[in-house]
């Protein structure tokens, strides 16, 4: 495993949620077997190239590519990585599909530092938990002749990282009193499942009672907004939660405590 490599999808706030998981997975195996971590992020934003330089070296990446229409798919014809990673979005599952190894096989990383069995040549990252590394580096990347015919959002082109917006929660009327204290105490207001998708800020906590949650309908929440499912014990996965930042597995009252950490306040700040 000379090579892996990992898409690093592009977001308001920097990297995608997954990706970052992605990374440090990638930091651990390429320490234990001696591989390269090269991100690829698409397209060249130019001074907002920062934010993804700063984000793939703090967790783990050796080397940065931005690269063009073809970046992906190229740079694993020319390394034949022994693994490829990319988030679990709609992004990343259809970059995989140009992959001769793809589509991507989903996989949640439900804590740091997992332990990796997975034999899939492409695989589809789920973020169930914060980064796990926190480097003090900032690649120096290198561009593609032809990243700039990527076309990018405007937003991608923002230095400045997006304000945080209202914390908000999708659930059932009858949740439990110990996971509305912490919803409470998070200071979560609810909000309508059909309103997400029209929200341009803030961050949306999703109790699921629906094992198809959440609908494909928030995705067209605007790019800022962060969505987080929390969708019970032992959950069977399910493809609409490419439409999630990060899945928490596990009692409610419990998944939700997490996010009184002082990490995730600042994730989610």
């Amino acid at each position: 495993m000379a090579h892996i490599l990992v898409y690093a999808q592009r977001t308001p706030h920097g990297i995608h949620p997954a990706s970052a998981a992605a990374l440090c997975l990638a930091r651990d195996l390429g320490s234990e077997f001696g591989a390269t971590i090269t991100a690829v992020c698409p397209g060249d934003a130019g001074k907002a190239n920062y934010k993804i330089a700063r984000a793939t070296g703090r967790f783990g990446a050796d080397i940065l590519l931005f690269a063009g229409p073809s970046g992906l798919a190229t740079l694993q014809k020319r390394l034949n990585p022994g693994l490829v990673l990319v988030p679990w979005t709609d992004e990343g599952i259809s970059v995989a599909r140009t992959l001769p190894e793809g589509p991507a096989t989903p996989h949640l990383l439900h804590e740091p530092q997992p332990e990796w069995t997975s034999e899939a040549l492409v695989s589809g990252i789920i973020a169930g938990t914060l980064p796990w590394y926190d480097l003090a580096t900032v690649l120096d990347a290198d561009i593609e002749i032809d990243a700039a015919d990527v076309a990018l959002p405007a937003w991608a082109l923002d230095v400045d990282s997006p304000t945080s917006g209202p914390l908000l929660y999708v659930g059932p009327g009858d949740i439990d009193p110990m996971t509305r204290s912490n919803l409470a105490t998070l200071g979560a207001s609810p909000v309508e499942p059909g309103e997400v998708g029209k929200l341009k800020a803030g961050t949306v906590l999703w109790l699921a009672t629906d094992p198809a949650a959440p609908p494909p309908e928030v995705a067209s929440r605007g790019p800022a907004v962060r969505l987080v499912l929390f969708p019970g014990v032992s959950p069977r996965f399910h493809p609409n939660w490419s439409c999630a930042d990060w899945v928490l597995p596990g009692l409610w009252p419990e998944a939700t405590k997490q996010l009184h950490s002082e990490m995730w306040k600042l994730t989610l700040a």
